[in-house]
């Protein structure tokens, strides 16, 4: 039976939590879109088409940092689209620091599968506490 979008997105994000990559693609299409808005400082800011980049991305963000808190508050879902919005805690695996910030996403959803994930952050202090020693940890 194909998943509505909230069910897609819920299990878009049980397989993250569950570390089930699997499921998470299982949900994710063949042509999908993941969108990381942020300086090219980030590793894994950029946009990747298709499955097999997409999977490029989540294996960035699994070599480049510690995932300590990974919360969702709120999935708001209207038409195709479903928001999520939440709060972020990982370390930077590159300098050991700490990032933490609210976050939005924004996944479209087609025939039950995500075609696009939009990934809006502070990007800019993910890219300073990355970068910039000097700067006492928050």
């Amino acid at each position: 039976m194909k998943k509505t979008p909230l069910e897609a997105a819920q299990a878009w994000y049980a397989g993250v939590h569950e570390g089930d990559f699997d499921k998470l693609f299982g949900v994710m299409s063949d042509d999908c879109t993941i969108e990381f808005y942020g300086p090219s400082v980030i590793p894994f800011a950029g946009i990747f088409r298709g499955k097999e980049k997409c999977k490029i991305f989540f294996g960035h963000v699994g070599n480049d940092v510690d995932i300590e808190e990974f919360r969702q508050d709120e999935f708001i879902s209207e038409r195709d689209k479903v928001a999520v919005t939440g709060h972020l805690r990982m370390v930077l695996k590159a300098t050991g620091r700490l990032y933490a910030a609210d976050y939005a996403h924004i996944l479209t959803i087609r025939d039950g599968q995500v075609v696009r994930f939009r990934d809006f952050q502070d990007s800019a202090q993910a890219a300073h506490v990355a970068f910039d020693l000097t700067t006492p940890e928050r």
